[in-house]
Order: structure tokens, then sequence, then C-alpha cells
């Protein structure tokens, strides 16, 4: 597995159904229009896969990562992008911390290692820069962007080179812009209507990969 999934602590908090999970990508206005008008990134001029692009299931963490998308021109632009749940459960399975020999817990359970015919070489023949899938844990938001208790970790996960290319091609099954939403929520924050901007939050689960239910 791809990372410490502790009960509690690590957690996946997402939009999703039985086909599809969102997660989130701030952007500027040149890669947003494109991705927006195409449903894909491949063939866009200022996008490459040769730089790691991060995708995070948390609305709040990309919020807190883009400043509610007010935080410099290149992530002035919010896009929910819709994934295959099988790809996603590829990535959190298949990546840095998955060849290590850590045992690795979600709800109180062993998660199975990376099969041999998708997992990536070992940690101590190749260095972590070289891998096309990386996952990180960074403390969970609350919608005020401080952090949402003491210890729970938000997913976020690198793509670069050819999964990069996948998620644009196969992948993803819609790409919507959310920026006006975004900015909507932060406006009734400004302005002291707190009950009203949770409203407009996405309503997120805590999602528990299929492979270890």
């Amino acid at each position: 597995m791809s990372s410490e999934f502790i009960s509690k602590e690590f957690q996946i908090r997402a939009v999703y159904n039985k086909e599809t999970i969102r997660v989130y990508q701030a952007y500027n206005n040149e890669i947003a229009d494109y991705a927006v008008k195409h449903q894909t990134f491949t063939g866009c001029p200022h996008w490459s896969t040769e730089r790691t692009t991060w995708i995070k299931p948390s609305f709040l963490w990309m919020m807190y990562r883009s400043g509610w998308a007010q935080k410099d021109k290149n992530q002035n632009r919010i896009l929910a992008i819709d994934i295959h749940i099988k790809d996603f459960e590829y990535a959190i399975q298949n990546n840095y911390k998955s060849s290590t020999k850590q045992k690795y817990q979600i709800e109180g359970q062993e998660l199975p290692p990376p099969s041999k015919e998708h997992s990536q070489p070992p940690v101590s023949k190749v260095d972590k820069s070289n891998y096309d899938i990386v996952v990180q844990w960074d403390p969970e938001r609350s919608i005020k962007l401080g952090k949402l208790g003491s210890n729970i970790k938000s997913i976020q996960i690198g793509i670069k080179k050819r999964i990069a290319e996948q998620y644009s091609s196969n992948w993803i099954t819609q790409i919507t812009d959310i920026t006006n939403q975004c900015l909507e929520i932060k406006q009734l924050l400004d302005n002291g209507h707190l009950d009203q901007a949770q409203s407009l939050l996405p309503i997120e689960k805590v999602y528990i990969p299929s492979f270890i239910k």
C-alpha cells in the first residue's frame, strides 16, 4: 500500500460514487480553459507530463493550497476532476511508498502489497525522483483553513510522465470548473456568513479502498 493508512488519522476524504472519485487541481487560465473545453490535459501546450502534477481529493486542502483560488495566477482556476475509482486505487497501491517493506493499515486492517505486475522498483535501487507516482499526507483543513484536529491527515497524489499521460487520457471522466463556487464560499466567509459558506461545501465522505473491504 502507498502510505500509512490508519483509521481516524490517515484518511481519504472525497466525493465519490461506485464508479468515480473526485480530485481537485488548481491551474492558470490557459490550462484550465483547455482542460474544460477538451475534457483532457493532453495536447495543451502549457501542461507537461515531465513535471509532477498533484491531485487532491480534499476540497478544503485544495482551498488551503490555492488560497481560495486567489494565491497566484497559476492557481486562480480550480478544477473538479472525476476519475475512475480503479485508477485512483491503482495510484494508492503502486507508488513510491508502496514499494517499501513497511506494514500499512487502514481501519485496522493490514493492506496487501502491490502486485508484482504493477509495483515499481524497490526504493533501495531507485531514487524517489524517478517514481511516476508519489503519495504524501498533509494536515487536513477546516473551512477556515486551520488544521482539522491534531492528527487528521489528507492524501495527495503526485503523478508524472507515463502515469500523468494515462491520467489525462484514460482516467478522467469529467472536468468541471468550480472556481466561481470557491470564490462564492470565500466571499461568504469574508462577510461572516459561516453557515451559508458551509452549506456550499462539497459533501465528502471517508473513502475506504475496495481491496481492504
